[in-house]
């Protein structure tokens, strides 16, 4: 009995001691000194940059600043690569989604980690950085992701971001982890609100409540902005709501990069 005792404990100690080692390698090695502030960080996925940039208004009549996470950059036209640039001059952030939007956790069973790196991550920096821009902030795609895999990304990444969805019988206000709470964490998980997430601008308020009362940042991301109610994409006009119920709670638009740097 005493013997099985005594395993017990030392189970409870490895895991702590792993748990605490997991953290610290999670948590950031440069100094961070932004504030706790009420915010709402918004961002877009893949590759629809035609139709972002057209929405470049609306982002400024409501001083919002977004990050757009590219993916195929090495895929990306001229008037394409252009139209980044303008966004980027406007105080958008271009960070990065993958160089082939793998799913890491498919990919990784059966190559490994170090050729994931190698096949979606270092590309995908390069071709960046060959059109101009350098991320330091990184959207898994499908949401897929892992403990050692953000502990590789984070030698690559300042911040790391995961996904998360409407919860059936809970409120947005309620799902902590797609709330920042300016602890230098370098992972953070959105709440998707595109047409399919079934995320109603109801709930969102209830989420843009909690933000400015506890003065965290709530994470939000979409992909497409057009008029398709059906699949991945969230249409101008209740993107408009979203910013002026953004106004309405007083919360300020920073970038993934704005977060932590």
């Amino acid at each position: 009995m005493r013997i099985h005792i005594l395993w017990a404990i030392l189970a409870l100690i490895v895991a702590t001691v792993s748990g605490l080692t997991v953290y610290s390698l999670l948590k950031p090695t440069y100094t961070y000194n932004r504030p706790a502030q009420p915010a709402f960080v918004i961002s877009f996925d893949d590759k629809y940059v035609s139709e972002w940039h057209a929405q470049r208004e609306l982002f400024k009549r409501y001083k919002v600043k977004a990050t757009f996470f590219i993916t195929m950059p090495q895929q990306l036209s001229q008037s394409e690569i252009e139209m980044l640039q303008e966004l980027a001059a406007d105080g958008h952030e271009i960070a990065s989604h993958g160089y082939l939007h793998e799913n890491s956790s498919k990919f990784i069973k059966e190559h490994g980690i170090a050729t994931y790196v190698a096949h979606e991550i270092t590309p995908a920096i390069q071709a960046m950085q060959v059109i101009g821009f350098s991320p330091s902030t990184f959207a898994y795609p499908y949401g897929v992701r892992s403990l050692k895999l953000d502990q590789e990304l984070t030698k690559y990444f300042h911040l790391l971001r995961g996904d998360s969805w409407k919860v059936t019988g809970k409120g947005i206000e309620e799902q902590d982890r797609i709330f920042y709470k300016y602890d230098g964490s370098r992972l953070v998980h959105g709440l998707g609100i595109d047409n399919n997430s079934g995320v109603t601008l109801q709930d969102m308020e209830a989420g843009f409540k909690r933000a400015y009362h506890n003065k965290e940042a709530i994470i939000i991301y979409a992909h497409n902005i057009s008029e398709d109610t059906t699949g991945y994409s969230i249409s101008p006009q209740t993107l408009e709501a979203v910013f002026q119920l953004a106004q309405k709670h007083k919360l300020s638009s920073l970038t993934f990069r704005e977060l932590v740097l």
